[in-house]
């Protein structure tokens, strides 16, 4: 299988949270070095996001305009990893501290596709964590157009694309994320489930 990367989306602006909720505490480590150790130690990991200092060895870069929402980052990550000679790339939300253990389902389904999304069990889309082909992840950054994705939803961009992604059922511990205090308390109280 060709060299696969890891994008990890941590550009966020943190509303509902009240701060930057990649800095928060879980466990005596950061959010957003929490979600780095579920990934693959073996995988190359691309940051999209402010510089912030993290345990892993990775490859920070900025979207453009910085703070250019969700899409501009993926469009950022992904571009990084083609240029980076990446075969398959996975992406991440940076707030979803087990999101990474679901990074092989992810790359083990491009062998049926060349763009895959997560969906929970209910049918919920989950548009940050996805996987791609080159092929895949030319196909949403054509998609984006000119501004990059500033400001669009990644959700609209990825329903624009012919064929649509194919959607890989993951468990609920992967598809967890952070959004308020209280999701961080949660996780903290009970990491495995």
């Amino acid at each position: 299988m060709a060299a696969a990367w890891v994008v990890v989306l941590a550009g966020g602006e943190s509303r509902r949270f009240g701060s930057d909720k990649l800095a928060a505490d879980l466990g005596g480590r950061t959010l957003l070095d929490a979600t780095l150790d579920a990934v693959p130690a073996d995988l190359p990991v691309v940051v999209v996001g402010p510089p912030r200092a993290v345990r892993r060895s990775v490859q920070l870069v900025r979207e453009e305009p910085p703070g250019g929402g969700p899409a501009a980052g993926l469009v950022a990550g992904l571009s990084a990893a083609l240029a980076a000679g990446a075969g398959r790339i996975s992406t991440l939300p940076g707030d979803a501290p087990a999101a990474g253990t679901a990074v092989p389902a992810l790359l083990e389904a491009l062998r049926e596709s060349d763009l895959v999304v997560a969906e929970a069990a209910d049918g919920q889309i989950f548009p940050l964590q996805l996987a791609c082909t080159p092929a895949g992840a030319r196909r949403i950054l054509e998609a984006a157009g000119p501004s990059l994705g500033s400001g669009a939803s990644v959700r609209r961009l990825l329903e624009s694309l012919e064929p649509r992604p194919r959607r890989v059922v993951l468990g609920p511990l992967a598809l967890r994320d952070v959004d308020t205090r209280s999701d961080l308390h949660r996780i903290g109280e009970d990491p495995t489930g």
